[in-house]
Formats: C-alpha cells, sequence, structure tokens
C-alpha cells in the first residue's frame, strides 16, 4: 500500500489560510479588464504524474496564449496553433512525476495577464476520450480502469458501456461542483436486462458531486448516465469521470494536522484506508492540501483534501458527550480537531481561564469537504448559556463572546441538523485571549499594467489588536515591485499595491506567479495564519450566474497586462511632517494618447481610516502633475502610517480607476 502526501513546492510555502471570511463591500471590488482570459472549461487529457498531457482551454480572450500553468507543470500552446484569434487554445505539457493525485488550480497566462483559477484533476487512472458514442443511448464502451473528461449539453445525457462478469465491484465518482462546473450530477446504472442497478444524487462534503459503489448480478454489459439534475447543459456543465476499483476517501483525522502528525484516511464507510504523516516540520504552513491513498488491490488512488497547521493541534477525546465529560484545552492550543461521530452527538470542550478573556471559535467544515454544519453553544460551569451562534456570513460557524471571570466554561460543538458519522469532520481555531490578523482578498489574481500599477483591496480583521501592522511581498515575479508599507492602528480596508515599472518590456510568462505577504506585529514578531484568504463566492441570485466552488482558497496570483489608459507615480515614496505642518508630495501622470482629460485625486480609502489629526489635500491633475499636501495638526497621532491614493479619469463610457504606489508617512513631534 502506498500513501501520498503533497510535496514540498514554492506554490504551497509560504500560504496561511485559517482565517475568518469577511465579505468586502462590492465597491471595493478590484475591476477586470475587458481583456483579462476567461476560462469556461478545461477539456485534459492524461494528467498523470509523471506523464506527458494535452489540455484544451475553452473561454473568452484567449489570443495571445503564452502557457497554462498548475502546480504540477506548465503547458505550452501546441506547435503550429494560431494564437492571434480568440479560439480554444491546445496546449501541452509535462506533469510532475511527484504529483500526487487530487484537485489543483490552472491558470491561463496570456499578453494580457492571467485568469482567475480554474480546476483540474490529476488522476492515477488511465485517461480516455469522450466519443461521439457517449451522446446515444448505446453509449461509448469503454475498458476498466479509466477517467474521461467531459461536458454536458442540455437535455443530452452522457451513456458509457462496461463490460462485467458477476461478482466484480465497479467504483464510479464525479468531480464537477468541486471544479467550480456548473454541472449538478447524477449518476445512473442499468443492467444488461435494462433495469436500474444503482442510482446517486448528491454525496455529504461534496458540494453537490457524487459517487456509488455497485456490484454486477451477471455477465453483460452495464450502462452508466451521466447527467445534470435539471437536464441542464452548456459549454460549463463539465466534468471529470473516474471507473474502476479504487477505494472512496471522504476525509481526514484529524480534520486539521499539526505538521509532522498522524493521519488516518477515512473511507465512505467510515474505516480508515491508511494511514500518513503530515508535512515535515517547518515545510508547510496552513492551507488545504491533497492526500491520496493507493491500495494494492486498487486500481487508482482515492484522494481527498487535508488541513496543515503550524499551531498546537488538539483532537477532541471520547467520551465527552456532556458538560461532566468536557474535553479539557490546554493554554497551547490553537487548533481543536474533531469529529461528530454518529447522528446526535454533541462535543463538549472545557476552556479555563484565568481572569476576564475575550474568546473566539471558528470552525473549518464545508470549505474544507466536510458535511458538518457547525452550531456553537457556550455554557458557564452552572450549565447557564453565555451565547451560541451557527454561521458567521455565507459559510461556516463563529462565536465570539466575552467570559465574564476566571473559572471554566464549556463549549458545546454539535451538527445544527443533529447528523454525524464517516466524514463529519470539523476544525476549530481557538482565540483564547491571545491577538491575531486575519486577511481576506477580493480575488484571486491582480494583473498590473506595464509601467503602472495595480491594487489588490484587502479587508483585515483584528482579533484582540489595535496596533500598526507590517507588510511586505513574498514570490514576486521579478516584473514587479512592491515597497513594504504599514497598516494603521485600526485599519481594516488596506490597497496593496504592486508596479509593473518597465514599459517596455516584452511579455512573458515568467511574469505570472504565486504572490502571497509577510504581515508583522509592530513589535517585530510575525502573524500567523495572516496571509490573505480568498473571500468565498457570493450566493447565486440566478441561473446566468457561473457556480463557484466554496473550497478554502489562498492562491492569490499575480501577472503583468499592457499599459493602462493612465499610470501614476510619486516623487517620493516616504516622507516626514511634523505636528502642526504640512508636507507635500509630486504626483505625475503618463497617458496614452487619447487620455489627455484632467485625473481626479481623491484617497483610496475612506477618510476615517487615516490617523487622527490627518488630513489631505488632493485635486484634479490637468496636466501632467500634482502636488498633494498632508496636513498634520498640533494633536496629530505621532508615528507611521501608509497614505493610499488613486485617479480616476473618464472617457466616454470608460472610468478607469489606477492607484498611486502607497506613500509612507512619518509624523513626528513638534
Amino acid at each position: 500500500m502506498a500513501v501520498y502526501c503533497t510535496p514540498k513546492s514554492s506554490f504551497l510555502r509560504n500560504l496561511l489560510s485559517i482565517a475568518t471570511l469577511v465579505v468586502i463591500a462590492i465597491s471595493w471590488l478590484p475591476h477586470a479588464c475587458a481583456q483579462d482570459p476567461v476560462i469556461d472549461r478545461i477539456d485534459s487529457l492524461n494528467l498523470r504524474p509523471g506523464q506527458k498531457a494535452s489540455a484544451t482551454v475553452h473561454g473568452k480572450q484567449l489570443a495571445g496564449t503564452m502557457s497554462l500553468w498548475t502546480p504540477v507543470g506548465t503547458f505550452r500552446p501546441k506547435e503550429g496553433t494560431d494564437l492571434t484569434k480568440d479560439q480554444p487554445v491546445p496546449l501541452e505539457g509535462d506533469i510532475r512525476e511527484d504529483a500526487i493525485p487530487g484537485i489543483y488550480p490552472a491558470r491561463l497566462v496570456t499578453n494580457h495577464g492571467c485568469s482567475e483559477a480554474a480546476w483540474v484533476v490529476v488522476d492515477d487512472l488511465p485517461g480516455i476520450s469522450v466519443t461521439a458514442e457517449a451522446d446515444s443511448k448505446a453509449g461509448q464502451l469503454v475498458a476498466l480502469p479509466c477517467c474521461l473528461g467531459g461536458q454536458i449539453n442540455p437535455v443530452v445525457s452522457k451513456f458509457f458501456r462496461v463490460a462485467l462478469t458477476a461478482g466484480q465491484s465497479v467504483n464510479i465518482e464525479v468531480f464537477a461542483r468541486r471544479l467550480g462546473s456548473d454541472l449538478d450530477p447524477v449518476l445512473r446504472v442499468t443492467g444488461p436486462n435494462g433495469a436500474e442497478v444503482a442510482f446517486r444524487d448528491d454525496v455529504p462534503g461534496a458540494e453537490g458531486d457524487t459517487r456509488l459503489q455497485f456490484q454486477a448480478a451477471t455477465d453483460g454489459e452495464y450502462r452508466i448516465e451521466v447527467r445534470d439534475v435539471r437536464y441542464s447543459g452548456g459549454a460549463r456543465h463539465f466534468f471529470h469521470l473516474r471507473l474502476g476499483k479504487f477505494p472512496s476517501a471522504v476525509a481526514t483525522l484529524p480534520h486539521v494536522a499539526q505538521s509532522g502528525q498522524s493521519v488516518s484516511i477515512i473511507g465512505a464507510t467510515g474505516d480508515v484506508l491508511g494511514q500518513t504523516s503530515a508535512a515535515a516540520e517547518g515545510q508547510f504552513e496552513t492551507l488545504l492540501l491533497p492526500v491520496a491513498i493507493r491500495t494494492a488491490d486498487s486500481d487508482g488512488s482515492a484522494f481527498t483534501t487535508q488541513v496543515l497547521n503550524d499551531g498546537v493541534v488538539q483532537s477532541e477525546t471520547e467520551p465527552n458527550n456532556s458538560q461532566e465529560q468536557a474535553t479539557p484545552i490546554s493554554a497551547e492550543t490553537t487548533v481543536l480537531s474533531g469529529c461528530l461521530q454518529d447522528n446526535g452527538d454533541v462535543d463538549w470542550l472545557r476552556i479555563t481561564v484565568t481572569e476576564p478573556t475575550a474568546f473566539l471559535a471558528t470552525s473549518r467544515t464545508r470549505e474544507t469537504g466536510s458535511p458538518c454544519d457547525l452550531m456553537f453553544a457556550m455554557h458557564k460551569s452552572d450549565g447557564g448559556k453565555l451565547a451560541e451562534n451557527d454561521d458567521a456570513g455565507p459559510r461556516d460557524a463563529e462565536l465570539a463572546v466575552q467570559l465574564p471571570a476566571a473559572g471554566d466554561y464549556f463549549l458545546k460543538v454539535s451538527d445544527i441538523a443533529g447528523r454525524g458519522g464517516a466524514g463529519w469532520n470539523y476544525g476549530l481555531e481557538l482565540f483564547v485571549g491571545r491577538k491575531d490578523v486575519r486577511i481576506t482578498a477580493p480575488t484571486d489574481r491582480l494583473n498590473v499594467p506595464r509601467g503602472g500599477s495595480a491594487s489588490l483591496v484587502l479587508n483585515v480583521q483584528r482579533i484582540n489588536y489595535d496596533g500598526i501592522i507590517h507588510v511586505q511581498p513574498v514570490n514576486l515575479p521579478a516584473a514587479l515591485t512592491m515597497n513594504p508599507f504599514t497598516i494603521g492602528a485600526k485599519q481594516s480596508i488596506v490597497p496593496v499595491t504592486i508596479t509593473a515599472a518597465d514599459p517596455a518590456a516584452a511579455s512573458s510568462d515568467n511574469d505570472a506567479s504565486f504572490v502571497s505577504f509577510l504581515f508583522a506585529f509592530n513589535d517585530g514578531s510575525m502573524i500567523r495564519h495572516s496571509f490573505p484568504q480568498v473571500a468565498p463566492p457570493a450566493p447565486k441570485k440566478n441561473d446566468n450566474e457561473p457556480f463557484r466552488s466554496a473550497r478554502l482558497r489562498n492562491d492569490l496570483f499575480t501577472a503583468v497586462a499592457p499599459a493602462a489608459q493612465f499610470s501614476l507615480t510619486v516623487d517620493q515614496p516616504t516622507i516626514t511632517v511634523t505636528q502642526g505642518m504640512s508636507a507635500t508630495v509630486n504626483l505625475k501622470s503618463t497617458r496614452a494618447a487619447d487620455w489627455t482629460m484632467p485625473i481626479e485625486i481623491a484617497l483610496a480609502t475612506p477618510a476615517d481610516q487615516l490617523p487622527p489629526g490627518i488630513t489631505v489635500t488632493a485635486g484634479s491633475m490637468a496636466a501632467g502633475e500634482l502636488a498633494v499636501t498632508i496636513n498634520a495638526a498640533a494633536d496629530a497621532t505621532v508615528g507611521p502610517f501608509t497614505l493610499f491614493l488613486q485617479g480616476k479619469a473618464k472617457k466616454d463610457n470608460v472610468e478607469p480607476v489606477h492607484p498611486v504606489p502607497p506613500i509612507v508617512v512619518e509624523v513626528k513631534a513638534k
């Protein structure tokens, strides 16, 4: 038996992701360029570890394609492809030999920037192509084991035939919703006589995807039907289908693991399929990773995901079904990992404090593949209830409460519908008085115009900390720059601005990569779990909106785009102003030939997020320069802060907004 976990690689290193999800106001979302590439679906073949694979990207704004990037291999356009047209792009490349079967992000990089992440499955089952026969009720004859990638059209199902002998067992699994597909899949199997053998719609924890296992009663051909639950279809109704003999993995136990900790991979019936160790100490921070297992008698791997944490992870211990049996939480614990083992199971946890203390618990369940819908209730020693909460925002549960005095308190954890069983695992991040910062990004990529700048507006949630936060970039490609800056005390909206300095550079996909940021408290200590998590997808308002997977995300990506309508620079990135005085910085603009109109310069963040006693006078940049004045009142707060400005201009029906590189201001006492 072989057990795999994802190896060390640059795309994962330094990415932290346990964070509270904060919905960012729509006015702060970055505006996507009309020329950014958009992926509708990726048709792939032979995405197997150590193999040469091919992929065809379907979507919009695909002209100028340079590569399809994945963490396990980069694909280049096939020789002879006409890249001047906006049409599907065929690509080929090699999958890394150490790639672990599972779900991975894929991004198209063109000479206009990069796309949002799409999702592909790296599979160790043999891959075959879907043929036109699959659209007929007779079905496409396939040999087991195999995997297929396809797309469902309206009303029409896909049909596949397999020849089986009596007693032969077959596993079937469909990946669709977990890949961001609009397809809500249904599986139906009929036998040689046409009678239904098996049927399955949703399975818990799979976001609407499905799997089943059946055993052939007689020799003959069995027909497998894949369709949308509403008989819908279209370009975004794509799927990855697995057929053969392989175990179904639904979870890991513990759900959240510390580096080096032993982890069990749990099957659909609650059995332990195998064990592995979480990543080596220091190899990973907190993130969602593919993990896979392949047993000696399997055709291919079963794979799921694992949340890793570099802090102290404690597991709940049974029995703890009452307040008297509560699992005591150690003072060092930052994450509690648990499981609701059966319907009606509840877990009680005991938290001991020595003084009045702020308490916060946040959960990781549905966004990490668990079907749990948790409910929290905090009780006092005498059984009285202090507070309770279910969902916080669009996803998992969160409970914030002030523990009023020294003593023992008891957190009751349960599923809101009273469910439990295999896969009903959860992770809780616990804050018992400790300080932290949560960062949420509204999008997963930033395309920076050549010779200019672009901003990614982050939402900052502080936990028991109101002080200054220091920010610096990690893993920026050579073509991009970002100056370190500070986030002011209590500031919650922060435009992280990245600049592409060379307007004459040739386009290259080397300019595209993952990027992350290091955050530190004012004393210089690093802030754990602070790397930006991508905001959760908003609920769909109508059927015309694409489905977006709710899986945990922290993969921010940057690329270089063509020059913008105008760009702005500042002559002094760092200035000093004394209390009771003013200081001036000069802004300059570089414009496209037909963008001669005034550029309105204003704050990029709300004025109430400036330090007390600071005001800024900007205005209209009619020509190529504008002086901006920073005024400090006599009682202005002493210390550093970062000034974020932006410019806006209008031409016809276009009104672009472009940032000024941040200006670090040091306020000194008079």
